[in-house]
């Protein structure tokens, strides 16, 4: 966890039982993130470490909350302009697992499982004990995010 209000994320990873619930099939292996890079198709941006997706982002401190997908289908992609539930989406069934605000582009991937439900987390939104917004506990992950209005896509 954190050593305090706005410290940094500890690299190690911690158990959450509902998350390893979900549709999605994740591990349960949750963490904050405060710097992974990578490139998609030519773009790098902040992104979950592999193997991960978003399942909450902090964005003025630039820090992601990710857990840990059971399995994934195929590579990481770049969606510049995907539109759903009115703000910048992912694919229908893939999940966020990067983001770079300035450029509005998302980083997607599909889950080793199918996405069955999505929501809309408004603002305030969900909050996590960090505290950052957050898709509902239960194991939703990001689907798309509306950065100015506080909106997060959480897909299960």
């Amino acid at each position: 966890m954190l050593a305090g209000c706005g410290a940094a994320p500890e690299d190690e990873a911690e158990f959450d039982v509902e998350v390893a619930k979900s549709s999605l099939s994740f591990t349960g292996l949750v963490l904050y993130d405060a710097g992974t890079r990578c490139t998609v198709n030519g773009s790098t941006m902040h992104c979950c470490p592999s193997g991960y997706a978003m399942i909450g982002a902090h964005l003025s401190n630039d820090v992601f909350k990710c857990a840990q997908l059971s399995s994934t289908s195929g590579s990481r992609f770049l969606d510049t302009g995907g539109r759903r539930n009115g703000m910048h989406a992912c694919p229908y069934g893939s999940v966020m697992v990067g983001l770079h605000v300035s450029n509005d582009y998302l980083a997607c991937q599909y889950p080793g499982t199918s996405v069955v439900s999505e929501f809309v987390d408004g603002s305030p939104g969900t909050k996590d004990s960090y505290p950052m917004h957050v898709c509902m506990a239960g194991g939703y992950a990001m689907s798309g995010i509306h950065v100015s209005n506080n909106l997060f896509n959480c897909a299960r």
